[in-house]
């Protein structure tokens, strides 16, 4: 993430007496680095074009493993419920670089959209809006992303999982995969073998201007150790994701930067090699933070098409395995269920600039993503600075619920969810009967 550069500069050391000054650059890379504010209007308009597929995109929270809530975007093509069956949709999952946030997914919107894949994004705990305080670089963040895919399979759209990560997303994605092999594919950006290898090897690198012996080197992992065990109830020592490659079976694309200088590419070629299921590696070009080129992203879109097999599986789905959710508690909205307590707060209203360059141009969703993404994301250093951010944000989100929740306007009853149902049910009468149809034939076959 973009947190690599800061910490690098803090790591230049001119001499041995450093060494307390190198344990506390490291061990903030890895619990605290500076965190990348945005506003949500620059996720883009709630509803857009992009490469020609009209696209809506909800907004909404999930509770992680520690508690604290994280702040997720999933993005849909709009489908037309009047001339198509029902169907499940594909998901991509997107785990973001250290000290980023979940704008950084706005290159794949278009590639996945394209395909009929959904796209979901979200800020990780201690990142972007979400809550939280420190960051474990994909120890802590694995189990937040199970309560994600908890939350995605809750829904009957949801069609087959795929994880996409980058740098700690990559590592939380493998910490991950080893015991969810019902994944339909992994795509693995830049990972590292271990973190105890990575922090020693920022120990060899060239930005510091006298090497340090390897005594001074044990001494400051010992230290780094201790204090973010203190601070964020993990072992650095226990975050080995190159274990867990060799566990997991899931269908894996990797890809790292030719001239990365802060991973090396080393660490992703172990892990290949040591990785169990099917697999592809790429080396691509660019370092650990240049923008990964459409061709590139474009390949890994692929690699996800084949492994979810879109060409040969049936997405279809019974409307009757559906009908109860759409008149209990649960809202529906275009391809998924949410629960009620996790509805989102209205979408800040976008600039009217970026809504006239929406209307104008047809990836503008994108371009403004990705505008902002950039150079627009504000770095807090200060932890003061930034619960005092982070307070701002949720009492604003806070009174536009409550003002949503209090207009009546909005309120929906009961009868407008059965006539609803009852429209669905008259809209997808053909989908009853060609997937009855379907399920007779298999029967009359011997077929499951």
């Amino acid at each position: 993430g973009s947190g690599v550069a800061a910490m690098d500069d803090q790591a230049t050391l001119s001499k041995k007496s450093d060494v307390p000054n190198y344990s506390l650059a490291v061990w903030n890379l890895i619990i605290r680095p500076p965190r990348a504010l945005y506003h949500t209007w620059q996720l883009g308009p709630s509803e857009f074009t992009i490469n020609g597929v009209i696209a809506v995109r909800r907004d909404f929270k999930v509770q992680g493993c520690r508690g604290g809530y994280l702040h997720c975007s999933q993005y849909f093509p709009r489908r037309d419920w009047e001339s198509e069956a029902l169907r499940k949709c594909p998901v991509v999952v997107y785990l973001h670089g250290n000290s980023s946030n979940r704008l950084e997914a706005a290159t794949l919107l278009g590639p996945l959209l394209q395909e009929g894949i959904s796209l979901f994004c979200f800020d990780s705990a201690g990142c972007g809006l979400s809550d939280g305080e420190y960051v474990s670089l994909g120890w802590h963040e694995r189990d937040d992303l199970a309560a994600v895919l908890q939350h995605l399979r809750q829904s009957p759209f949801c069609g087959p999982i795929g994880l996409w990560g980058r740098s700690m997303g990559a590592v939380t994605v493998l910490m991950h995969a080893d015991r969810d092999q019902s994944l339909g594919a992994i795509c693995l950006d830049s990972p590292f073998v271990t973190l105890r290898q990575l922090i020693e090897d920022l120990a060899k690198s060239m930005r510091i201007v006298c090497p340090l012996p390897y005594l001074f080197v044990a001494a400051a992992h010992q230290v780094i150790r201790m204090r973010v065990r203190a601070l964020a109830d993990f072992d650095v020592d226990d975050v080995v994701p190159l274990e867990h490659a060799k566990r997991s079976y899931v269908p894996a694309i990797f890809m790292h930067g030719g001239r990365d200088t802060f991973i090396s590419p080393k660490h992703s070629r172990e892990i290949y090699d040591a990785y169990l299921g099917d697999k592809e590696y790429h080396t691509i070009d660019g370092d650990h933070n240049s923008e990964r080129s459409y061709k590139d992203i474009s390949r890994a879109v692929d690699f996800f098409r084949r492994a979810f097999r879109l060409d040969q599986v049936d997405m279809g789905i019974i409307p009757e395995d559906v009908f109860p959710d759409l008149t209990g508690s649960s809202d529906y909205y275009c391809g998924t269920l949410l629960p009620a307590q996790f509805d989102p707060p209205p979408a800040s209203p976008v600039p009217q600039s970026a809504e006239q360059t929406a209307q104008i141009d047809a990836v503008a969703p994108l371009q403004v993503m990705h505008g902002c993404s950039q150079g627009s994301n504000e770095k807090i250093d200060s932890n003061q600075d930034l619960n005092d951010k982070m307070e701002e944000t949720q009492q604003s989100i806070d009174i536009t619920s409550t003002e949503q929740r209090q207009s009546p306007s909005l309120a929906r009853s009961p009868s407008d969810r059965y006539s609803k149902s009852i429209h669905l049910i008259n809209c997808t009468a053909a989908g009853i009967l060609r997937n009855t149809q379907r399920r007779g034939g298999r029967a009359a076959q011997g077929g499951g």
